[in-house]
């Protein structure tokens, strides 16, 4: 067997492209709480005020709850399938790339598996998953080798 065949990886799996520049620990860090403060701001002024206004104590999870949960999940899948960023993301200058093909779109699988399925195993146990960006040399996390994801610094041409 030839020296390129036993390179190639199996499912349409690529070697990262080497004119990307992988988004390190830190700077998602950054962009997580970027994110988790607009959605704190979301939430202090949408959702608190229909808390008060329908009179839903805090005592049980409510039907506003499920909305405010629903908005932020549906925040991080749409943006990220859409445009590859969040805000945060896009203040930080990181997106969101696949590693399955050349122009680095994102299907829609693969968005829902790494914000869904792979964001969840990441925080198992004690956020392992996410300090795997600190130790990857692609800076990948759990949540980015289970999608084919890279994060890389954002070049605008």
């Amino acid at each position: 067997m030839s020296d390129l065949m036993a390179r190639q990886e199996p499912d349409g799996w690529q070697e990262p492209p080497r004119e990307h520049h992988f988004a390190g620990f830190w700077i998602r860090v950054a962009a997580s709480l970027l994110d988790s403060l607009f959605l704190v701001g979301v939430s202090l002024l949408v959702f608190n005020p229909l808390r008060r206004a329908m009179g839903v104590s805090g005592d049980f999870f409510s039907l506003i709850d499920l909305m405010e949960a629903l908005f932020g999940l549906l925040y991080m899948i749409l943006l990220t399938w859409w445009t590859g960023q969040t805000l945060g993301k896009l203040i930080t200058g990181i997106r969101v790339i696949s590693a399955r093909q050349s122009r680095g779109n994102l299907s829609s699988g693969q968005v829902i598996l790494r914000e869904v399925i792979g964001k969840f195993l990441s925080t198992l146990p004690f956020g392992l998953g996410y300090l795997w960006v600190a130790w990857n040399p692609q800076k990948q996390g759990w949540h980015d080798l289970l999608a084919k994801t890279y994060v890389v610094y954002d070049r605008k041409t």
